[in-house]
């Protein structure tokens, strides 16, 4: 029959979709959205003091794609939160069991890290995962036969490696704007931007994937917004129409974010968000020029579990970060490094000093590969499982699953300052997530090819 119409089409001059991309099989895609915007009265998440929001910029969303090659169905999702709590992730985890039978293990989730979102209590917490799952299920519902393509772009213009040696031979995080204690960055940034792009058969854009590594933290205040995401969204809308879904994921951005202390600060707001959208959407509209088209795909899945050491305190230093956290911070100061190291001690302390279960998961689109990493992952370790990744495409998605704060490389513990401190597990924690990663990455890589 399909060689009938076949010939029926060439005859007639008719182009007929190239759908069918191996095995007979078409793959289906599908988008799905939630509005995941907490009522004004709750706290808001991102800083070390308590804030409460005033207004709303834009809606928050969480954003979930499901890809079926006819055989296995993955999910992944995006929320314009801070983090995703493990109990979150577990509970819509086991609404999409129930409801659309899909493993636990093929559903990824992770936060962009807006700082201009919700804190997680009890009642958002609960409410957050039926949203994601409603995203999911909407997903699914649209799944549809789709042309999927991948390309890389550079954008090195708006990311900053955020630790920097300084003339007293210390490393600092953040050491402020025109500070001429600053020698030169402590390291690299990751320029890359990953993008997916899914249109229907008709050419209808149904979908745009972005992931870089740049921390959120940009509109800063009072007012919640999904931060420099809600802009590249809208830009890429108004070139590609108001259907088409943007959804976008944070790379290895521990130690990366867009503050370049050579300028004048403060560098925040809503129209210093609006300029990094609109120039990575730059970046993604030149991405669409030169996209790859996967043939073939093969989807996939795996997930695996890694025990990482937690930081090891002593009685005398329990007891000293009592003394400070009990002390009332200085008002208008965010936080000093000890109180971080206080709240590190105590944290660690309160659960027994039990290592960290980290779950990592990995996913695959043909030579795409997603790796998700539950915590704030440094650029140098993304770069790693990229770098060691056996598929052609990989692209890490830190914040996903759980939040397990940074996870940092060996060297930064002997550098010191902020996110080594905050760091709740022990030295060479980081090292250990990438070699999971990448081992289950060769795994899937195996997998897929059975």
């Amino acid at each position: 029959m399909m060689k009938r119409l076949a010939g029926f089409a060439m005859a007639a001059g008719i182009a007929l979709p190239a759908l069918a991309q191996g095995g007979g099989q078409v793959l289906k895609i599908g988008a799905g959205t939630s509005v995941i915007t907490p009522f004004l009265d709750g706290p808001m998440a991102g800083y070390y003091y308590p804030r409460q929001a005033d207004g709303v910029h834009d809606h928050l969303h969480a954003k979930a794609l499901v890809f079926d090659d006819g055989g296995t169905r993955i999910v992944l999702v995006a929320t314009d939160t801070v983090s995703v709590s493990a109990k979150a992730v577990e509970e819509a985890r086991a609404l999409l069991v129930k409801r659309l039978g899909i493993p636990a293990s093929h559903v990824l989730i992770s936060a962009t890290h807006s700082h201009t979102g919700p804190q997680f209590t009890p009642d958002y917490e609960k409410s957050l995962a039926r949203w994601i799952a409603d995203a999911a299920v909407s997903a699914n519902g649209r799944a549809q036969p789709a042309r999927l393509r991948v390309g890389i772009e550079q954008e090195p213009s708006l990311p900053h490696y955020r630790r920097y040696r300084m003339k007293d031979g210390t490393v600092q995080t953040n050491p402020g704007f025109l500070n001429p204690g600053v020698v030169e960055p402590a390291g690299a940034i990751d320029p890359q931007v990953g993008v997916l792009y899914a249109d229907d058969e008709f050419g209808k854009p149904l979908v745009t994937w972005v992931n870089y590594a740049m921390h959120l933290d940009t509109v800063g205040g009072t007012w919640i917004s999904a931060d420099y995401p809600y802009f590249l969204a809208r830009l890429l809308q108004s070139v590609k129409g108001p259907d088409m879904m943007t959804v976008f994921t944070i790379g290895a951005a521990g130690n990366i974010n867009h503050w370049d202390v050579r300028r004048p600060g403060p560098q925040r707001g809503l129209d210093e968000a609006q300029r990094l959208g609109e120039v990575l959407g730059a970046a993604v509209l030149k991405t669409y020029t030169h996209l790859e088209r996967i043939e073939r795909p093969r989807v996939a899945a795996l997930s695996g579990t890694v025990q990482l050491p937690a930081w090891k305190s002593t009685a005398e230093e329990v007891e000293e970060a009592r003394k400070m956290v009990a002390k009332p911070p200085t008002p208008g100061v965010d936080f000093t490094l000890d109180r971080v190291m206080a709240e590190r001690v105590l944290d660690v302390h309160n659960r027994g000093g039990r290592d960290y279960p980290a779950e990592i998961q990995v996913m695959c689109v043909g030579p795409v590969a997603f790796a998700g990493i539950p915590g704030e992952l440094f650029v140098e370790l993304g770069r790693k499982i990229r770098q060691e990744s056996p598929f052609p495409y990989t692209f890490v998605v830190s914040l996903a699953n759980d939040d397990l704060g940074y996870i940092v490389t060996r060297e930064s513990f002997e550098q010191g300052s902020y996110e080594p401190t905050s760091s709740r597990m022990a030295p060479g924690h980081g090292e250990m997530v990438a070699g999971k990663a990448i081992e289950l990455l060769r795994e899937l890589k195996k997998k897929t090819e059975r």
